[in-house]
């Protein structure tokens, strides 16, 4: 028991379940408005004047943040119960309900991207009209992308049947792996926190078990991927993008050059990894690391945290970054905003559900008693102190783009981990937090950036050479995991399956270099805190304030960092190498034994 069992969502304050009339209501209501919008303003946008203009986003924006209450509390109740048909049934309602309602707004996006020059230059010069320019230049940086309106619409219509199901699909296989432990089934997130414990049969065993529950939908799995990489590429052909992964970079608002260079400054020094677990090696007492070893603790190091200590933890240190921040996050404890304990049938991992400036986030965890929850609780909350702070921001500029999306995230798991490190005395259990912190830079920065190159890996010659095998997908991951991990670690033939309970490579196709991105610039952004203190807080909230609202390098210049520098990111890869001097240094004090 952690203590978190009881910490569950009540999600009444949305509705009152899944059968409520008023998710109807709302549906009807929002269809009906899109009709509405299309009989006004069809034909029509080009020809507004700034006063009318800002009228119509004004209006768009109160329907968006209306009908967006459906759609988060059904993926809210299908991630809390992926088993849970009613809430399935209400996920693909909201969807249907949201592809009939998107036909009649197709033709806004693409008039607002046909905009002139001249006359989006008199909407920018109008006050009630210059809200929105961050809006009009989002949406016209997609006209070379675009399709003619018939195409559009049709493409939003059977877009329920499309990708979205599939990604459906593959979430709902993922949450029911149930791995055989010590003669009993359980949940996938419970099997992989036996990777952190110290005994290494232990380790071991569950390596394998959890090999043997991917394996048993690994085919599934593995055509869904194929069908949304092959539907991937069938878009970006029609829609001219150059590679599998402009679409993503340029919602990212950020170039393939900008992302190309930042993927090769992290695979060019690979070597720290290897540099690193070599290190490990030694202090665990072992000649050769396996991929059960990677996150073992060194022996007598291990801790176990309540969920009442992670609280005090987490709060404490938001509250020593800012009395504002701190009073933000405490609103996630004292009300019903979070939903902790590991359950059958919930999704795995952890996420902050942010959806409109005029509702608060959720928190979704799996909390099993390990520090490392503590510290993705302090992650996840991050994400939900970005999301009230940028509440001041219309919706269309509330949510930051994936670059920057990850910043307060990290911030905040970087603050607590300190404050984790500050209050311990012993030189191994420091030695023991210190391994923690690079291995945790090292999943979202280096095993990111590993993962990118399976997904550029997998969508290329899923384009030149057709269906992929189950083999041939663990074949890629193997090589690019390897590539990573050089000589200092061993992964056996089993380790080839575990890409396939990543969600994110069907759910946001190219998704996860951005966490490298964010990763790497919140470590540079809490190292300017750490020379600053004080004096940076406002302005490091300000930054978060603005959500969206302005392109990722300019947010980033108000801090004083220019992410278009060449040497941005090796400045960033730097603080790593760093880490790893630190561990070496006191690992030199610290005799290994088998873990």
């Amino acid at each position: 028991m952690t203590g978190a069992e009881e910490i569950r969502w009540d999600l009444t304050e949305l509705f009152a379940s899944p059968h409520d009339p008023a998710i109807d209501a709302v549906l009807k209501e929002a269809l009906e408005f899109a009709q509405e919008f299309e009989e006004r303003y069809k034909g029509r946008i080009a020809q507004l004047g700034p006063p009318d203009f800002a009228v119509l986003m004004d209006a768009l924006a109160e329907h968006y943040d209306a009908v967006s209450k459906p759609s988060l509390y059904a993926n809210l109740m299908h991630s809390r119960d992926t088993q849970d048909t009613d809430a399935g049934r209400l996920v693909a309602r909201v969807r249907e309900a949201g592809a009939e309602r998107g036909k009649h707004l197709v033709f806004f996006n693409l008039e607002l991207a046909a905009l002139s020059d001249e006359r989006a230059r008199e909407l920018y010069e109008h006050e009630a009209s210059s809200r929105y320019r961050h809006t009009i230049e989002e949406a016209r940086r997609y006209r070379p992308h675009q399709l003619t309106e018939v195409e559009e619409r049709l493409l939003t219509e059977t877009s329920p049947v499309g990708t979205s199901a599939w990604t459906r699909l593959f979430g709902e296989l993922c949450a029911g792996i149930r791995v055989d432990l010590d003669g009993s089934e359980m949940p996938l997130a419970l099997a992989l926190a036996r990777l952190r414990v110290t005994d290494r049969a232990t380790r071991e065993a569950a390596s394998h078990a959890i090999t043997a529950a991917l394996r048993r939908d690994l085919r599934t799995r593995s055509y869904v991927l194929n069908v949304v990489a092959q539907d991937h590429a069938i878009e970006d052909r029609l829609r001219s993008y150059p590679t599998w992964i402009s679409s993503r970079n340029l919602s990212n608002e950020t170039s393939d050059e900008a992302v190309q260079a930042l993927v090769e400054a992290v695979t060019s020094r690979y070597g720290a990894v290897e540099r690193y677990y070599r290190v490990k090696g030694r202090l665990l007492g072992l000649e050769r690391l396996h991929e059960w070893d990677r996150y073992a603790p060194l022996e007598g190091t291990e801790r176990v945290i309540s969920w009442d200590a992670a609280k005090e933890l987490v709060l404490g240190s938001y509250h020593r970054l800012s009395p504002r921040a701190g009073r933000l996050v405490e609103e996630f404890f004292a009300h019903p905003w979070i939903d902790a304990p590991v359950t059958a049938g919930k999704s795995g991992g952890a996420f902050c559900a942010g959806a409109t400036p005029s509702f608060h986030p959720y928190v979704l965890m799996n909390f099993t008693g390990k520090l490392g929850d503590a510290l993705t609780l302090a992650h996840e909350l991050g994400h939900g102190l970005h999301d009230r702070l940028a509440a001041k921001q219309h919706i269309f500029d509330y949510h930051p783009p994936l670059t920057l999306a990850e910043t307060a995230s990290v911030f905040g798991e970087a603050m607590t981990f300190d404050r984790i490190l500050a209050e311990e005395s012993d030189p191994k259990i420091r030695l023991a937090l210190l391994c923690y912190q690079v291995e945790q830079a090292f999943a979202t920065i280096y095993r990111q950036v590993a993962m990118n190159r399976f997904e550029d890996a997998v969508h290329n010659t899923r384009r030149s050479e057709g269906e992929l095998s189950p083999d041939q997908l663990s074949e890629i991951w193997q090589d690019q995991s390897r590539r990573m991990f050089g000589d200092s670690v061993e992964l056996t033939e089993e380790h080839g399956a575990w890409w396939s309970y990543v969600e994110h490579f069907v759910q946001a196709p190219g998704y996860v270099y951005a966490y490298a991105f964010g990763n790497l610039l919140a470590l540079s952004i809490y190292r300017r805190y750490r020379q600053l203190g004080g004096d940076f807080v406002d302005s490091y909230l300000d930054f978060l304030a603005a959500g969206g609202s302005r392109p990722p390098d300019e947010l980033v210049a108000t801090l004083g960092m220019d992410i278009r520098d060449a040497g941005f990111w090796s400045a960033g890869l730097d603080i790593l190498d760093e880490m790893i001097d630190q561990v070496e240094t006191l690992a030199g004090g610290v005799v290994g034994t088998a873990g």
